[in-house]
């Protein structure tokens, strides 16, 4: 309602400020009080399509094309220099008031010789490239970059990935005062590139399909209020959220455990996918032979960054080294792990697995190694688990990163029963995410300022965890991804590489345009894309001869 109420009061003050502008251009005063139609009939009085419309009232996009219209609208009114649009802009439209009650209007019609003589061809162009690419960029496909290893080695570090928002349906930008073609900065400054009121209400146009289990998601970072990631503290609107990629390994309505590190869901061991390589934390020892760097990389792709070139370079690799003899700690991909242990320096490799209990753990577990679990589970990270309390309360979940739940993942419209359990289990759902307030008072809840004994979920929720398992701040940190914070799909790697590489190895020729997702292993379309390149460029030249022979 507040919304409609702010949409009405923009209009009607459009209207106020420009009436005139109306009449002057024989059309009626009240058609500049219409909401929505008053905008379709300036665009007649500045002669242009009426599609322009819905760019118009586009969130973010609107932005521009206020500044366009105005522009025109000035123009055709004789008001040519730029220093009226910039007076316009700046006083948030008092000046065109000012200009419809003080001044004598005289609509003279377009002139585009003059209109270039103020702005030349290359600035309208630029204009346009800019709400085509905000269109564009908020509405079907958008750039990322895989900036940490949470999800080596299926998407790694220096990827360049397009993203498809129509996957999972488009969502509409809820901060619609914004500068376009920018997230949540101001390009090479610490400034917001937003304001965070309004808010729009959150939609989706229609999807070609729903999250499906294992897929990869770009998601907005919905945890900004208890683990913050920015130096600010701050927590932004929802889609001025940092982006993370994950992978769903459990949707709403699914029922999630993880057992010695591999997901279970809905009683049914995890089935990754063909281009999925997960990789996991080993205990390794050795003979007290070190490893040769440059093998880890040529033969598995395991980055060895000494704690010397870590400190020159701020670089961090897959191997740490635990002591100065032959103890390591190592991220080993699942698909080089049988080759890694054919080494000739290798004494053992063992996977380090999370249990809820120190009593669970063999008893040949390495000394080194007992000594890392007991750090592991008397010193914190079991109570960093998520739905654990946060606030030093004594542990309730003795879950860990490995062994964990089982946790049911709430569909839209499920109904649970409010008690202690689904109190720390749903709580920051029914608040954070759906805008509720909920206090436990002994034995009663009280929901929004009443008793309730239960509660109706809005929408579904996701579980999103790295493959990279041992090195990805995820849901079992911080808990569910609400479905109003998906973004959208990764579909393709136009780009990858890689700095830990040299020379021409830095690019990842065996990654670049090749699909995210898909059966078999990843085939590069670059060649054929050259190809074809070359093709359409050989056939223009022939026909450009050919044409200038006749």
């Amino acid at each position: 309602m507040n919304l409609l109420i702010l949409f009405l009061a923009i209009e009607i003050f459009s209207g106020i400020v420009t009436f005139n502008f109306y009449k002057q251009a024989g059309r009626q005063s009240w058609e500049a009080f219409v909401p929505i139609y008053r905008t379709v009939v300036m665009l007649k009085i500045i002669e242009r399509p009426w599609w322009w419309i819905i760019l118009c009232y586009l969130p973010v996009v609107g932005n521009v094309m206020a500044v366009v219209v105005i522009f025109e609208m000035l123009h055709v009114f004789n008001f040519r220099k730029l220093y009226h649009t910039i007076l316009a802009v700046i006083t948030f439209g008092l000046y065109l008031g000012y200009l419809n009650f003080t001044q004598k209007l005289e609509y003279v019609g377009r002139d585009i010789q003059d209109m270039r003589r103020y702005v030349s061809e290359l600035v309208a162009s630029l204009i346009f490239a800019i709400v085509a690419a905000t269109v564009i960029r908020a509405y079907t496909f958008e750039a990322f970059t895989i900036p940490t290893p949470s999800m080596e080695k299926s998407l790694m570090v220096g990827d360049f990935l397009f993203v498809s928002k129509i996957h999972y349906g488009s969502r509409p930008p809820l901060t619609p005062l914004s500068l376009p073609l920018v997230h949540n900065k101001v390009p090479f400054t610490t400034l917001d590139s937003y304001f965070d009121w309004p808010q729009l209400p959150y939609w989706r146009f229609p999807k070609l399909t729903e999250v499906e289990r294992y897929d990869p998601v770009v998601f907005n970072y919905p945890a900004e209020d208890i683990r913050p990631i920015n130096m600010e503290g701050k927590v932004r609107p929802i889609d001025k959220r940092e982006h993370y990629v994950k992978r769903c390994v459990a949707i709403p309505g699914d029922t999630l455990r993880i057992i010695d590190g591999f997901v279970n869901t809905n009683g049914e061991s995890e089935s990754m996918p063909d281009r999925a390589n997960p990789q996991f934390s080993y205990f390794v020892q050795t003979n007290g032979v070190d490893f040769n760097p440059k093998i880890l990389k040529e033969r598995f792709d395991i980055n060895y960054v000494t704690p010397r070139q870590q400190q020159a370079t701020g670089e961090y690799g897959a191997v740490t080294r635990i002591d100065n003899n032959n103890l390591y700690i190592i991220n080993i991909p699942n698909e080089a792990l049988e080759g890694f242990k054919q080494l000739p320096n290798i004494v053992s490799v063992t996977q380090i697995v999370g249990k809820q209990n120190m009593d669970e753990y063999p008893a040949d577990t390495p000394p080194m190694l007992t000594r890392l679990y007991q750090q592991y589970n008397t010193f914190g990270p079991n109570q960093d688990i998520f739905p654990n309390p946060k606030n030093g309360d004594s542990l309730v979940y003795n879950w860990s990163r490995d062994n964990y739940g089982p946790l049911y993942m709430p569909k839209e419209g499920d109904k649970i029963e409010l008690n202690n359990d689904t109190y720390l289990k749903y709580s920051r759902a029914i608040t954070a995410y759906e805008g509720n307030t909920l206090e436990r008072k002994g034995d009663q809840f009280i929901l929004n300022g009443e008793v309730a004994t239960e509660y109706t979920f809005k929408q579904g929720y996701y579980w999103m965890m790295g493959d990279n398992r041992h090195a990805s701040d995820d849901s079992r940190y911080w808990g569910f991804v609400p479905e109003d914070h998906i973004v959208g799909k990764p579909v393709f790697i136009w780009m990858s590489y890689d700095k830990f590489a040299e020379g021409i190895k830095k690019i990842r020729f065996d990654r670049v345009f090749t699909t995210v997702n898909g059966e078999g292993k990843r085939f590069s379309y670059f060649i054929p894309f050259l190809i074809v390149v070359a093709g359409i460029y050989g056939f223009n030249t022939y026909r450009k001869r050919k044409k200038a022979k006749a």
